[in-house]
């Protein structure tokens, strides 16, 4: 316990730090206020923006929604592809230089395609965050099973096991460690995928949105607060999502050490 509490003064500290300098140069007039607003100011706008018809939480929530969606069919369909491909040979080599190639798109440049064929609204957002988080979870797991010694897996099939008792056995904790590294990176890029996308399709609510519509009236200070919420949205979702479910499989079951902040 001490050493979490330890290792949450690290964390906070550097940023207290980078708040108080943010204020005090902006106060001493070194930075002009219109492009760096005082941080103080910035909390301000956020609480007006939180009791003005719950705006904020109305932005948030649409957003969560539309990365809730998009991410989970990233894992359900990401996954799979990725166990078939690890286990498959000839699969393998038809569909990895495919991937290999569509991989190094940026997610942002299939929006103005999505946005033709689709149109805006959820659809184009919720597609553009499974595009983004597929890639990197069905590359990790597709390593995952791949990096497993055939020999345990022989060993299994020798032993009597069936196909379901290998990949839960076998197959599933032996490459648990690369499908969550997936599912990290996967989280990640949908969250910047999220906020890219709803920049150019959303039509209503979102953080994406609402920063790209303060910039029409100059509202450097919604800006921040977007770009603020943004970095702790990430940052909250990395923590009680994915270091909840390593706790609670890779380092439970001892494939990894660590400690969780």
């Amino acid at each position: 316990m001490k050493k979490k509490i330890k290792n949450a003064i690290s964390f906070i500290t550097p940023l207290l730090l980078v708040i108080v300098i943010w204020e005090t140069v902006v106060r001493f007039g070194l930075v002009s206020e219109r492009i760096l607003p005082p941080f103080s100011s910035i909390v301000l706008t956020s609480f007006n923006l939180l009791t003005s018809d719950y705006l904020l939480l109305k932005h948030l929530f649409v957003s969560f929604y539309r990365l809730s969606i998009g991410y989970f069919l990233g894992i359900t369909i990401g996954v799979s592809v990725g166990i078939l491909l690890g286990s498959r040979e000839i699969l393998y080599r038809l569909v990895m230089p495919i991937i290999s190639f569509l991989v190094s798109i940026p997610t942002i440049a299939w929006v103005p395609l999505f946005l033709i064929f689709i149109g805006i609204g959820d659809t184009t957002v919720i597609l553009a965050i499974f595009l983004a988080s597929f890639f990197p979870i069905v590359y990790n797991t597709m390593n995952g099973i791949r990096s497993i010694d055939k020999r345990f897996i022989w060993a299994s099939k020798i032993m009597g096991a069936d196909n379901l008792s290998i990949f839960s056995k076998v197959l599933l904790p032996g490459s648990l460690v690369s499908i969550i590294t997936g599912l990290r990176l996967g989280l990640g890029y949908s969250w910047r995928a999220l906020v890219g996308a709803e920049m150019l399709a959303a039509t209503k609510f979102g953080l994406g949105f609402m920063i790209y519509a303060a910039k029409a009236f100059y509202d450097v200070k919604t800006m921040f607060v977007g770009l603020i919420l943004i970095a702790l949205g990430g940052l909250i979702l990395d923590h009680l999502f994915m270091n909840t479910l390593e706790k609670h499989t890779i380092k439970k079951w001892g494939i990894v050490r660590g400690e969780v902040l």
